[in-house]
């Protein structure tokens, strides 16, 4: 522990007050349209330095994913650890997630013959049919944790028959991504400056073979947590943006980012991509829904960024009622920020959701046990949603609706404005 702590911080002492100063990170390039090499998207795994990410690779019993985070810090290195479990500001909004959820009470229903036998977890959204209700949500820098970085991660997923949304912000490229992966996939975009770069990244999405776009709107600049500032901002010196990266063959400054987005952007991704469906991320206000609808998206995703970006907005669970009724059934909606049970599944699908993503605790697993540990992970939130769903009284997740739901606090009084 002595030379992980020299070491974190002789990086902060070098990096300064500047993110990303003097790293990797911050390579850029000119606009290129092609796509890497085909030796740049078989390119082996990252040489690994002095960081200490993971190497783990190991099936895990999992208990609970909260009880995975103990474990998970001390399998990686501090600034690992700091970056993905830390958030902006006071961390009101993270800690909101997860106490909101117990505003949604769970109203059990009995004698109604549900069997264990067949039980389904079962949901189909934009065409794909995936075996249970969530996938691993889009996350960025995975090699702070291990040193496959997203390549294990998207593995893993496949291992577990869940969907793999690959982030903009992830350190291998989307194509490496995307031929570790045996499950569907998804593309998270982060619209850059350049609009020839994010037309770029588009097209090499739609070739790689990912079949739904992300429009990322709730992350419009750096979303540091205080605590990784703190530490001087220490990524580990050797990382890239993949999709950056001109080593990769990658294209444009991922750091210049456009942040006036407007609903024109979601028709930009259609036709940068040949009409793939298109997902709004970030939504908490019910009026903000009918313009995207209007400008074509295919799905609605309410989030707050797992509180990463601003402090002391409400919990994804207490939007996510009066997004689904703005929504009135148009298109199906999507929630992350603050899953960590399989209660809080059924609390998000009788909210309306027909199904979340999964950040953190994908990241504990891939920590602590690699691609076989991201497995573990989306396995058992599945077995307890399994468990929770027979004893709510509920045969499919299709069943699950606001009457399974007594809803109380600062979330009841939400829904009442």
């Amino acid at each position: 522990m002595t030379n992980r702590r020299a070491f974190l911080g002789s990086a902060a002492t070098a990096l300064g007050a500047m993110p990303f100063a003097g790293s990797a990170l911050a390579q850029t390039a000119a606009t290129d349209d092609a796509a890497p090499s085909e030796a740049a998207t078989e390119a082996p795994v990252p040489a690994s330095s002095d960081y200490g990410a993971s190497t783990a690779n190991a099936e895990l019993d999992v208990i609970s994913l909260p009880r995975l985070e103990a474990p998970f810090r001390e399998a990686v290195p501090e600034a690992g650890y700091v970056f993905v479990t830390g958030a902006k500001g006071d961390e009101w909004t993270l800690q909101e997630n997860l106490r909101a959820m117990h505003d949604f009470r769970i109203m059990t229903h009995r004698l109604t013959g549900v069997s264990p036998d067949n039980l389904d977890l079962s949901v189909e959204i934009l065409g794909e049919r995936m075996p249970f209700p969530f996938f691993v949500a889009p996350m960025g820098a995975h090699r702070m944790v291990h040193e496959e970085g997203e390549v294990a991660t998207a593995r893993g997923a496949g291992m577990a028959g869940a969907l793999y949304c690959s982030s903009g912000a992830s350190n291998r490229t989307l194509e490496e991504i995307a031929q570790a992966t045996t499950g569907p996939k998804w593309f998270q975009i982060y619209f850059n400056a350049d609009e020839d770069v994010t037309r770029s990244v588009l097209r090499r999405a739609r070739d790689a073979g990912y079949t739904a776009i992300v429009l990322t709107a709730d992350a419009l600049g750096p979303g540091t947590p205080d605590a990784f500032r703190a530490m001087g901002m220490p990524f580990r010196p050797d990382m890239a943006f993949g999709n950056h990266d001109p080593a990769q063959g990658g294209t444009g400054n991922f750091l210049d980012q456009k942040a006036a987005l407007t609903p024109d952007d979601i028709r930009l991704v259609k036709e940068e991509t040949g009409g793939l469906p298109v997902i709004v991320k970030g939504i908490l206000r019910p009026e903000d829904v009918d313009p995207i609808i209007a400008a074509g998206a295919d799905a609605i995703q309410v989030s707050n960024h797992g509180g990463r970006q601003i402090d002391g907005v409400p919990a994804a669970i207490s939007a996510l009622p009066l997004v689904a009724r703005a929504v009135n059934g148009r298109v199906p909606i999507i929630m992350d920020s603050g899953i960590r049970r399989g209660g809080d599944v059924i609390r998000a699908l009788a909210m309306g959701a027909t199904c979340v993503a999964v950040g953190r605790p994908v990241m504990y697993g891939l920590g602590v046990g690699g691609a076989p540990g991201v497995a573990s992970v989306l396995n058992a939130l599945a077995a307890e949603l399994r468990s929770d769903l027979l004893l709510a009284g509920a045969q499919s997740v299709s069943d699950l609706d606001a009457s399974y739901m007594s809803v109380t606090g600062p979330s009841a009084t939400m829904m009442e404005g």
